[in-house]
């Protein structure tokens, strides 16, 4: 049981993180614009297609990377859009870094998909 406590507690942390709740908030301001919150979320959308592609070994889609250009460009004139970014950005690469942690925590057990 303590290792659900310990989860709990790690839900009750990063529900009270300084970053989470941030992202939270910007959230709730970039959804009061409905046109620029589904730029945002087009936006993140492509770039994830993109990303997980380039995973797999596929070349990018050069007209994907134009039109994910091109929504950037428009992001990037939108202060709300780039302020929600800026705090996406920010909880993902902190929330990737307790993913890892867990994940090498985890490793040991795991090592047989190694072979």
């Amino acid at each position: 049981m303590e290792l659900y406590d310990k989860a709990n507690e790690l839900a009750k942390a990063i529900q009270n993180c300084k970053e989470y709740v941030e992202l939270v908030e910007a959230g709730k301001v970039l959804a009061e614009d409905e046109k620029t919150a589904h730029l945002v979320q087009d936006f993140l959308i492509m770039q994830a297609q993109l990303a997980y592609a380039e995973s797999m070994g596929n070349k990018p889609i050069r007209k994907k990377i134009e039109q994910l250009n091109r929504m950037a460009e428009q992001l990037r004139k939108n202060e709300t859009a780039m302020a929600y970014l800026q705090k996406y950005n920010r909880w993902q690469a902190m929330a990737g870094e307790v993913y890892q942690v867990i994940q090498n925590a985890m490793a040991e057990g795991m090592s047989i998909l190694d072979k």
